[in-house]
């Protein structure tokens, strides 16, 4: 099972993309800048915990899945 709460780099962008959402969109959706968003999904930065959460909400896949 993959740690959702290290959710970053190829998986972030998958999962983004596959539900069709723009990193500007993700971006405002949790409050950071895309610039965060993209760093994120290059592995240079990870989300938080509650980011983390919040983006997986957001796509609306349960954490189960993960």
């Amino acid at each position: 099972m993959i740690d959702i709460f290290k959710l970053h780099g190829k998986a972030l962008t998958l999962l983004r993309v596959s539900n069709d959402w723009k990193q500007v969109e993700v971006a405002k959706a949790l409050d950071v800048t895309a610039a965060h968003i993209s760093q994120c999904e290059k592995s240079k930065r990870k989300l938080s915990e509650i980011q983390t959460k919040k983006f997986i909400e957001l796509i609306g896949t349960s954490e189960g899945i993960c």
